[in-house]
């Protein structure tokens, strides 16, 4: 049952970050890729297992 209670929450924190990073690596992508876009990548990757798990 907790896990329901915390899965919405979480997907939510990981949307959310992920679309701030990838918006900063776009943001400062200047002929090549930052550590920003490293950051991003991950971030999306945990926003794609969260959401496969639910």
């Amino acid at each position: 049952m907790e896990d329901r209670l915390t899965t919405g929450p979480a997907l939510g924190i990981a949307g959310f970050n992920a679309v701030l990073t990838v918006a900063v690596a776009v943001a400062t992508w200047d002929g090549g890729p930052s550590p920003w876009a490293a950051a991003a990548a991950v971030s999306v990757l945990v926003l794609a297992v969260l959401v496969r798990r639910r």
